[in-house]
């Protein structure tokens, strides 16, 4: 649970950080997520090497965890060939970022399982926090 708690911290602390402009919060945003799930996949790891969580809840963790990877690599492209089309506002890389969240909400597996989804809460808040980073970068505008 120590661990679980100070991955909300990570996340909190993303959420609070300014950056200096709309492409380098998406990016920053992006590899936030890739850290979540990093830390997610170790959590699981650790909960299923305990016996707290069982196969089917290891899968569905696996399988959510390929899922925000797969989107997290197509936002991160899409973020990249904004920012080399020399675009720069933060209304270019909105659209990305909630595209980010549809992909992942439209894709990953339904979750009733109550300590598999506390364990993918980190990384939906990583996820999710990027377009609130974006939409408080400054410059860029």
């Amino acid at each position: 649970m120590r661990k679980f708690q100070s991955l909300f911290v990570v996340v909190a602390l993303f959420l609070v950080a300014c950056t200096t402009d709309p492409y380098k919060a998406a990016i920053k945003g992006s590899s936030d997520v890739s850290q979540a799930v990093s830390s997610a996949i170790k959590i699981t790891a650790s909960y299923y090497s305990a016996g707290t969580f069982n196969d089917a809840q290891k899968a569905t963790a696996a399988k959510y965890f390929t899922i925000v990877t797969d989107c997290n690599m197509t936002f991160r492209k899409s973020v990249v060939d904004v920012h080399n089309a020399g675009k720069t506002g933060v209304q270019a890389f909105l659209p990305i970022a909630d595209g980010f969240v549809s992909c992942v909400k439209n894709s990953a597996p339904v979750v009733s399982d109550q300590k598999v989804s506390n364990v993918l809460k980190a990384v939906d808040a990583a996820m999710n926090g990027i377009s609130l980073a974006i939409s408080n970068a400054k410059g860029g505008q």
